[in-house]
């Protein structure tokens, strides 16, 4: 999806981290199962702020927190975002999160400083990168309608069959199908407020450096994502805007 004509390539938005990606070899990557089409009740910009927003994580995600500490961290270049943990030393008490610990291997082609770590990746507007040390997954939030998004996903792998890697893949599956229960819960809870008639624009933390810049980018291309209220009806029937908007 593209909100404006002549925008950067995935390959230009993404040079700044060429750097970081390298080791993962994307290009000897496999599909891992089929695509998963997962529909959502929400506005995909929704979807977009959820996967961005850094300080959901110790309030949404208390298996995250459990594996990162306080080590997550953000980061807005001109069309990515990135967000990261590493996996710290102190055993989970959650089983699944405890094994994937103990049992994710060493990976030969990767540096010694991601061995351990998760980063995610979000290019503008609406296609992201979770990238772990046994697999990488692939995801975009496809606009249906204004209040209907489709979450078009699929995992990678490079081939490896060790048994603990296999086992490390099944507990990611199983620690993040968790983490898409907290995130689709709260995801529904913000839509349902903003179809409040009560409901209007509020700050933005100065440390979301993500939300901010995906919102500066939205208000300079659609100048009724400034206002406080919904506009009148048929808006976005005006040339130049994109119907889901």
């Amino acid at each position: 999806m593209r909100l404006e004509n002549g925008g950067p390539s995935v390959a230009e938005m993404m040079a700044p981290y060429d750097h970081e990606v390298a080791p993962y070899r994307f290009e000897d990557l496999q599909a891992l199962g089929r695509v998963v089409m997962r529909p959502r009740a929400v506005n995909w910009k929704n979807v977009a702020d959820n996967y961005s927003d850094g300080l959901h994580i110790p309030v949404a995600h208390p298996g995250l927190t459990r594996l990162f500490g306080r080590g997550y961290a953000i980061e807005a270049n001109d069309h990515v975002d990135k967000m990261w943990g590493g996996l710290i030393e102190r055993e989970s008490v959650n089983l699944s999160e405890r094994l994937y610990q103990r049992l994710l291997p060493p990976v030969a082609h990767l540096p010694p400083e991601r061995q351990r770590l998760w980063t995610y990746f979000k290019l503008w507007p609406n296609v992201a990168f979770d990238i772990y040390p046994d697999q990488v997954d692939f995801m975009q939030f496809l606009p249906v309608s204004p209040t209907q998004t489709l979450i078009r996903e699929i995992a990678y792998v490079l081939p490896d069959d060790r048994r603990e890697m296999k086992a490390a893949r099944y507990l990611n599956w199983r620690i993040n199908r968790q983490v898409n229960r907290e995130d689709t819960a709260l995801i529904a809870r913000v839509q349902q407020g903003m179809a409040s008639s009560s409901y209007t624009v509020g700050p933005l933390g100065t440390s979301e450096v993500c939300l901010r810049s995906f919102a500066r980018k939205l208000r300079a291309l659609i100048p009724e994502a400034r206002l406080h209220h919904p506009p009148a009806p048929g808006w976005s029937r005006r040339p130049g805007i994109h119907a889901h908007a």
